[in-house]
Parts: structure tokens; sequence; C-alpha cells
């Protein structure tokens, strides 16, 4: 069987598609994902992923439901506190180079374990522990309250990850002012299961209620 022939999707194209994704999920309109053998064996033949997603490894913030998307059409990148490094990067590039993806989502989540962990600065277990958390970003001039702060984090280390793409990476950097990729921003709230968007282009997240924000209208951003 071939592969399936897919249209090019704009960067704006692929951003409006996981925001609808993500409405229907958080309002409980999942549609029938594209499961089957035929879609297994099509994609066996090659991808054409419309989206790259840097997220956490928490297992509640699976970006393929969130999202409403079926196998092929999002290429996840996944470590906690969806931090970057060579690994990272050089999968983003694969996506973006290879793969022509238009679109690059880095998406943080409420409750963030990891973001959490750094938070803290305590003795870790061990070596490889240390090595992730460093790389955790929580950011500086945080609130006192432990729930504020926390929040606050997260979103620092959303944006400085988000950052950290083009500083990195020479084939992201050049793919996004070009115009081939979109990069964006976002946050999901495990509770609402809502998704909140920066804006393209830019680096932060709105300190907004994910509860009530309305996910098809991105949040204002301010760095």
């Amino acid at each position: 069987m071939a592969a399936p022939t897919v249209a090019p999707m704009t960067p704006q194209q692929a951003l409006d598609d996981l925001k609808a994704g993500n409405l229907r999920f958080a309002d409980d309109g999942l549609r029938e994902a594209k499961l089957g053998s035929k879609r297994r064996i099509q994609l066996a033949q090659g991808q054409h992923p419309m989206s790259v997603v840097l997220t956490c490894s928490d297992s509640r913030a699976a970006p393929e439901i969130i999202f409403d998307q079926g196998l092929g059409e999002i290429f996840v990148v996944r470590v906690a506190g969806n931090v970057g490094g060579p690994e990272v990067y050089a999968s983003i590039e694969y996506a973006v180079a290879e793969l022509k993806a238009p679109l690059v989502v880095v998406l943080g989540h409420t409750h963030c374990g990891a973001v959490a962990t750094a938070l803290k600065a305590k003795e870790l277990p061990s070596y490889n522990l240390k090595l992730l958390i460093g790389l955790v970003n929580v950011g500086e001039n945080l609130p006192k309250n432990p729930e504020l702060a926390l929040a606050a984090a997260i979103r620092n280390n959303v944006r400085e990850q988000t950052l950290y793409l083009t500083q990195q990476s020479e084939i992201i950097r050049r793919a996004a002012k070009g115009g081939q990729i979109m990069i964006v921003p976002a946050l999901y709230d495990l509770e609402s299961g809502r998704v909140t968007w920066g804006n393209p282009g830019e680096s932060s997240i709105a300190e907004v209620n994910a509860a009530t924000v309305d996910a098809n209208v991105p949040a204002s951003a301010a760095k």
C-alpha cells in the first residue's frame, strides 16, 4: 500500500488544527482517531507529521490525546520537564528539515513534577536526575506563595525552553526566520484539559486561568 498523500499544511493551519483538537478533547467531543490497520500500513511507507510537540513525559499530558490526533500526525519529543538538550534538538531538527513539519510547540503543563523538584533544590538520588533537573529553568523573582511560585516557574521554563530552540539550533533558527516553521509556547491545564497558547514568535505565556481561557484565542504574551 502506497504512503498516504498529504497536502502540505501552513504553520497556521497546523496550529489551528491542534487548537480545534484540544477543544474537542476538553469538551469530551473526541473524534474517531486514525488508528486502524489501513492507517498503520500506510504510515509504514512514510510519515508527514503536521507538527512537532516538545513536552513533558508526564503520563497525564500525552499530546496525541489532548490534541485529538491519530497516528502519524504529531512528531512527539517527550522528556521530563520539557527540557532541551542535544538529543531533543536533533530530534526536532529531523522533523523540521527532513519531515517538513511546519509547526513546533513547546508544551508545559500545570503541576509539573520536574519543575517542582527544581524549585526544591534538594539533593537528588542519581547523577542522571541531577543532569535532568539542572536543565529546568524556573526563572527568578518568584512569588513567595508555593503554588504561585510553581505556576510561575512552569511558565518561565516553557519560555526559556522555547528560546533555547533557536539559540541552540541553527537549523531551527533558520527555518523559523525563513517562515518554514512557526514556534509556539503553550501550557496544558491538567484539570480543565485546555491548552493556553502563547503568541507565535514570542516565548512567554500570559498568566491566565487555564480553566476559563478560550483555547481558540492566543493568550497575549508579555516578555
